[in-house]
């Protein structure tokens, strides 16, 4: 990062990924976000935790939801030794740059796992690691941010929390209806909007999103990567071109236009 002059994303991939799959998604954000950094682009760490990439009903999904709970210590135990790293670094070795996190799908149960070990292994306080966090289509209950023992704390890891939904997402709507999940964070955002915590962003991106799954607008819709991009160039919410503040849901919306 520090010869490179470059941040650095790290990624957490979602269900029905295989191994191969993850390093094309996580080679495809490095791709879209090239321009950032004055064209230099940004560094990409991919976290590839255990999904069976197979779609067979229910067994896969209750299988990679058990993984991605028994991954989220796996990823605990790395943001403990890059605080550890980070605090015992110089001041002469140590960059200006950033460390972004991007959950995606099933990968935001993985994260919630990880926040919740974190919490175990660091009794004075959970580190302030990364800049920008993005909930991508995430496969999380909608109550998320209300309850402690899921991802109400997760703001103390960064500067700002991101989440993103499509209220057409089939995926997560198939989450929702066939396998006994609560309303989806990654559906229609957070169940109560006004009771978020106050470094949480939502960003609704169903006007943008094209596709019959539209579950993986990520990396795949334009419009919602240069919001993304926008964001990690470190705009204020409010000043990111290409959405629209809807104050009667504390929500911005992506303009189609």
């Amino acid at each position: 990062m520090r010869k490179s002059n470059c941040d650095t994303i790290v990624f957490i991939h979602g269900y029905n990924v295989s191994f191969k799959e993850a390093m094309k998604a996580a080679a495809k954000i490095g791709r879209n976000f090239a321009g950032l950094n004055s064209g230099r682009g940004v560094n990409i760490l991919a976290f590839s935790w255990p999904s069976d990439g197979s779609m067979a009903p229910w067994i896969a999904y209750s299988s990679d939801r058990r993984d991605a709970a028994a991954s989220g210590p796996a990823f605990a135990r790395g943001i403990l030794k890059l605080r550890d790293f980070v605090h015992e670094m110089s001041e002469r070795d140590a960059c200006s740059q950033k460390i972004h996190l991007i959950a995606h799908s099933m990968g935001n149960y993985v994260l919630r796992h990880a926040l919740q070990e974190i919490r175990q292994q660091s009794p004075t306080g959970l580190p302030r690691i990364f800049d920008q966090i993005f909930l991508m289509a995430a496969d999380e209950d909608d109550d998320a941010f209300e309850h402690n023992h899921k991802l109400r704390l997760l703001p103390r890891l960064a500067r700002r929390v991101n989440v993103y939904f499509n209220r057409g997402d089939t995926a997560i709507s198939l989450s929702d209806k066939t396998k006994g999940n609560p309303d989806r964070l990654g559906d229609d955002g957070p169940r109560a909007p006004f009771q978020v915590p106050a470094k949480v962003t939502q960003t609704d991106c169903t006007e943008v999103v094209k596709g019959l799954v539209g579950h993986s607008y990520y990396a795949n819709e334009p419009k919602v990567v240069q919001d993304m991009a926008q964001v990690l160039e470190g705009l204020d919410p409010t000043l990111v071109k290409g959405r629209t503040f809807r104050d009667d849901r504390n929500r911005f919306v992506i303009d189609r236009r």
